[in-house]
């Protein structure tokens, strides 16, 4: 069951009506502090958590906004609206149980109101399916058969069958109406009711929340541990730490006993084996450490458990608290989703709040790959942040922004990262693809510069469309880099200059004249081969030509109108210049951003569909590139 839009209604800072679409796999949530990030995870998490836990439950004093918490106080309000959409896995046992078709739409919502009940809907079942299911099932003759087909409601169904005991295989049904009956727990369509708290109820996800709070204690009491006492110990660090010892296997009167001390002592280094081995895959910061556990004895029996961390370079042990806070955040996180990764019957959605916040850059980058590739596979994952280095700038359709309005009368809103206007909670997403550019242009040993990102959009879409077919894209080793317009094309030759980089660049049909000047001079000077800069216009074979005349007029067109809301025809064009210089012609002469429609294309890929006209163009594109690498 995959979530796919939660609405909050009213909670803390959200005092208008807020509504995120949320991804299959990573949603990534990107505002400034105290923009209402944090206020949003909580809110998702507390419609389902994944345990029973006093902070995860909604409480209007608490929760509701103070400036209208008088209005309400005899009123319960909704507070977040979730819907689900079921999967094959999700609808098949309920096929199994009542045949197919037996549901009506795959879409559920889920109202949680702030009395912590819920109000579903969205459920709705087939009848003419169940009666079909009915007599199939059940050993009915012709007469029971035409009372159960007849019937119109369940509720029809239910006293014709009723009336009707004597005929073949009627008790039966009747008994099993009943428990449908039973089960639904009182909802006005019966059937509807039992198919959810039968089949749905059971499979809806758990929200598993994470935030910077959550970190093992480095040293524990094992007789204040085993006696359920806190000692020094927060409540969050003892739900940590009883994660660790799940993880081990081992209970804690096992650890504090004489007997079999080898025993556990060796499932201890297991256990910190495993968790060295899957931590070291993606902390690249420092490759020397290895987690330790040791048995503290004290008299009168009392032991403790010290987490340390040894470091083969400097051949020394430390605690566990002495490593940096990053370093604790990771380990921490590790054990913590051990939690949830070995329960194999229930579903999760994983909420991170600024995860890796202490973390380097190079480290966020590493916890970025660990969501990507180990979490996202199985989870539905939404974190918050505000570090360029946690967002991945090929997948900006995955973000969505969070910011505070200022308006006492609106509170935080939630928007698409396209449609965000606030220049600070713009920041990180600039600053990473800022990033992006730079450690591609440095690290890749080939290089493709285009002017724009509308360019990477493009090229990357149609390379993977087009080796998809069996036909040529780009080669894999080569990395496209926006250098943000023809005017600095010149500028980023010269920084790769002396870096063993190979360059090649794709340009449109120059219309600044000093640009071009610089590039002449270049390959003058010999800092570029002239073989080396190449033009759309000359894979199409006209005299002027920019990416977007790659695409046949129509599905361009398509993707401007649809970006714009525009109605153009491919009639209102006319000429023989480019796409885009008549586009801006029919716009009033005015300029327009290029990037709009490619976003557009990258947001709505799956409805989208492309003449061999288009796909030959760009195969001829990258044939041509390709070949300059040689």
């Amino acid at each position: 069951m995959l979530l796919k839009k939660v609405t909050i209604h009213k909670y803390k800072s959200f005092l208008t009506e807020q509504s995120l679409d949320v991804e299959k796999g990573i949603t990534r949530i990107v505002g400034k502090n105290e923009s209402g990030k944090t206020a949003l995870l909580e809110a998702i998490a507390k419609t389902n958590y994944f345990e029973d836990n006093k902070d995860f439950i909604f409480n209007k004093d608490l929760d509701y906004p103070r400036s209208e918490l008088v209005k309400v106080r005899a009123t319960n309000p909704e507070v977040v609206t979730c819907e689900y959409e079921l999967e094959d896995e999700d609808v098949a046992p309920i096929e199994d149980a009542f045949g197919t078709g037996i549901l009506i739409g795959r879409t559920i919502s889920v109202c949680s109101l702030y009395d912590n009940t819920n109000q579903v809907g969205g459920v709705y079942a087939n009848f003419d399916a169940f009666k079909n299911w009915v007599v199939s099932e059940f050993a009915v003759d012709d007469s029971g058969k035409a009372i159960i087909l007849n019937a119109e409601t369940f509720d029809n169904l239910e006293k014709g069958v009723g009336e009707n005991l004597s005929l073949a295989g009627m008790k039966d049904v009747k008994s099993r109406l009943e428990i449908i009956k039973k089960d639904a727990h009182g909802w006005p369509v019966p059937l509807a009711g039992y198919i959810y708290f039968k089949f749905i109820q059971p499979a809806m996800p758990k929200f598993w929340y994470f935030s910077d709070y959550f970190s093992l204690p480095p040293r524990i009491n094992l007789s204040d541990f085993e006696a359920g006492r806190t000692g020094v110990l927060s409540p969050d660090e003892i739900k940590i730490a009883r994660a660790l010892f799940e993880l081990s296997g081992l209970s804690v009167s096992d650890i504090r006993s004489e007997n079999n001390f080898e025993a556990f002592r060796a499932q201890l280094e297991a256990t910190s084996n495993t968790i060295t081995d899957e931590m070291f895959d993606y902390w690249t910061t420092n490759q020397n450490l290895q987690i330790q556990f040791e048995i503290e004895h004290r008299d009168n029996n009392i032991r403790f458990l010290n987490i340390r961390i040894y470091n083969s370079k400097h051949r020394v042990t430390l605690p566990l608290k002495n490593r940096s806070k990053g370093f604790l955040w990771f380990f921490s996180f590790l054990i913590w989703f051990s939690k949830i990764q070995g329960d194999k019957k229930s579903k999760y959605i994983i909420l991170l709040d600024e995860p890796g916040l202490s973390l380097h850059a190079t480290a966020q980058n590493d916890l970025l790959r660990f969501i990507d590739e180990k979490l996202a596979p199985d989870y539905q994952v939404l974190y918050t942040t505000h570090s360029p280095f946690m967002i991945d700038s090929l997948k900006l359709n995955e973000v969505r922004t969070v910011y505070d309005s200022q308006d006492p009368k609106i509170g935080s809103v939630i928007s698409d990262a396209v449609q965000e206007k606030d220049p600070e909670t713009l920041f990180p997403l600039q600053a990473a693809l800022g990033y992006t550019i730079a450690q591609n242009l440095y690290v890749s040993p080939r290089n493709l510069l285009v002017e724009g990102i509308s360019d990477l959009v493009y090229l990357s879409h149609f390379s993977a469309v087009l080796k998809n077919i069996g036909m040529e894209g780009l080669s894999d080793d080569i990395t496209i880099v926006p250098v943000g317009g023809a005017d600095k094309i010149a500028t980023f030759i010269s920084l790769t200059r002396g870096n063993e980089l190979s360059t090649v660049c794709l340009l449109d049909t120059f219309t600044d004249q000093k640009a071009e000047a610089h590039l002449k001079r270049m390959v003058e000077q010999k800092i570029i081969a002239d073989k080396k800069i190449l033009y759309y216009h000359t894979v199409l074979g006209q005299p002027f030509a920019d990416i977007e005349d790659l695409f046949a007029k129509e599905e361009y067109l398509a993707l401007y109108n649809g970006a714009f809301g525009t109605s153009f025809k491919v009639a209102d064009l006319g000429g023989s210049k480019p796409i885009m210089a008549q586009l801006k012609r029919l716009n009033g002469n005015q300029q327009f951003n290029h990037y709009t429609p490619a976003n557009y294309m990258a947001k709505n890929i799956g409805t989208l569909t492309f003449s061999k006209e288009t796909l030959n163009n760009f195969e001829k594109v990258f044939a041509m590139v390709n070949s300059k690498f040689v």
